[in-house]
């Protein structure tokens, strides 16, 4: 009798040390510094001059919208370029009318 409990116990510790591993992610308990990164830019910013916004990250694109100053900005992406300086891809809450919506663009910093 005490061999078939011992073969019972030890196929139950191997049926559970097979099944969960399966279970967890690969990597087990390791963070993924994508997964878990922090987004800094969640808040919106305050335009404190009217600006432009622009179709392109380029000085020659066409202008979407003017913003006015005290408009909140929610800044999506930021880029730098070595040549043009940086760029932020912005989101602006606008109203036409009676109806809000957002429009999003380009805008400078070193026209701000």
């Amino acid at each position: 009798m005490n061999l078939i409990s011992t073969f019972i116990v030890w196929t139950w510790l191997l049926g559970i040390a097979l099944i969960v591993p399966t279970t967890l992610p690969a990597g087990g308990a390791q963070q993924s510094n994508i997964q878990h990164r922090e987004n800094n830019i969640n808040s919106p910013i305050i335009a404190l001059k009217e600006l432009n916004l622009l179709s392109s990250a380029s000085n020659h694109s066409s202008v979407l919208a003017r913003v006015k100053a005290g408009t909140p900005i929610n800044v999506i992406k930021v880029w730098e370029s070595n040549d043009k300086g940086i760029w932020l891809l912005v989101n602006v809450l606008r109203q036409d009318h009676y109806q809000f919506f957002y429009k999003k663009g380009w805008v400078n910093l070193s026209n701000v």
